[in-house]
């Protein structure tokens, strides 16, 4: 659902409140405070937001300080480097004062884009979440271009490559493809910690760039995205063995899917790409050993998006919250129920906060 008008009140407080907070706590884990605000206003959860900030506000760092390294001239020498966090934060949200903030994600997300897996995604996922909020605020807010600001630096930060370059001309539809994919053997050690250490170890899989070169989506980038969603959405539903993984290879994708409009046409192939290439990454990744009912589809009574939406801030994860939010708006896209089948058996399987 699209938020009222006096929501932007409710988000503006929020990200007011988490403005100070940095990216990352406990090491690696990614903030998800003002994703899951926005978040919350789209499932019609404005009332509970402050609460849900309340509660989440202590688990999180202070930000991390600014610095002056990273410019426009030698950001190529910088992206990747977590250590300059500070540096990259201090750049857009100069750039993000400056200048149009379509302009800055236009000139950004291409740069940005082969590294997509950042902080499994959460780069990416957090400059959606700004980009949606930046189109759909009542009044423009030095605090939103400030949040798109922070989801750039963080995304170029923990920039990560990924095996291959997807062509999207492949014979196989995306539940098919993923099926094909190898699968990283689960006594093959991490090169670090969380899901980016486990994709860092897929330069093992050398059968993996020609597999994910067997996708071949039909029709217009929108609607390769459903598709990629949906099958990432029966991996989410059948299997537990991975939940927080197999939730991102969701919502990458439809944070993907909410950036689209607002870029040009000559990126919207590429994002398609990415995409692709962060869901197979993932499943090749975590989905080991290979499960027939990766392909089925999942038969459960089908709960209502306003039942999910209920339940999902009742929970109150983070995860939860935000992969209910996906699997409502992907719903209302297409009529396809698989993904809330998942998001209902996913909120089972993560403990309540």
């Amino acid at each position: 659902m699209r938020p009222k008008a006096d929501d932007t009140d409710v988000l503006l407080d929020a990200l007011d409140r988490l403005h100070c907070t940095g990216p990352e706590y406990g090491g690696f884990l990614a903030n998800h405070g003002p994703m899951a605000a926005e978040a919350m206003l789209r499932l019609g959860a404005a009332n509970s937001v402050a609460t849900w900030v309340d509660r989440y506000l202590p688990r999180l760092m202070p930000a991390v300080e600014p610095g002056h390294a990273v410019t426009s001239d030698n950001w190529r020498d910088h992206v990747g480097d977590i250590r300059r966090l500070g540096d990259w934060n201090h750049y857009f949200q100069n750039a993000a004062r400056d200048g149009d903030w379509r302009t800055l994600l236009t000139v950004w997300w291409p740069r940005l884009l082969p590294g997509a897996a950042a902080s499994a995604a959460h780069g990416l996922i957090r400059t959606a979440h700004a980009v949606r909020a930046l189109t759909w605020c009542a009044r423009p807010d030095a605090l939103l271009t400030a949040e798109l600001a922070g989801g750039l630096a963080f995304w170029a930060a923990r920039y990560q490559l990924l095996p291959g370059a997807p062509t999207l001309a492949g014979r196989h539809h995306g539940v098919d493809a993923i099926t094909r994919l190898p699968r990283l053997d689960p006594s093959v050690p991490s090169t670090g910690p969380g899901i980016a250490g486990r994709l860092s170890s897929l330069i093992q899989l050398r059968d993996l760039p020609d597999a994910l070169d067997g996708w071949g989506p039909i029709g217009a980038p929108e609607a390769a995205l459903d598709e990629l969603v949906h099958a990432a959405g029966r991996v989410l539903a059948t299997r537990d063995d991975a939940p927080i993984a197999f939730c991102h290879a969701v919502t990458a994708p439809a944070a993907i899917q909410m950036v689209l409009p607002q870029l040009p046409l000559g990126l919207h192939r590429a994002s398609v790409a990415a995409a692709w290439q962060v869901v197979g990454s993932i499943i090749a990744a975590f989905a080991s050993p290979r499960s027939p009912a990766e392909s089925e589809a999942a038969d459960d009574d089908v709960p209502t998006s306003e039942q999910l939406a209920e339940r999902a801030v009742e929970h109150g994860d983070e995860h939860v919250i935000k992969l209910t939010e996906a699997a409502v708006r992907h719903h209302a896209r297409t009529g396809d129920t698989t993904l809330l089948v998942a998001a209902d058996r996913f909120r089972r399987r993560i403990t309540a906060r």
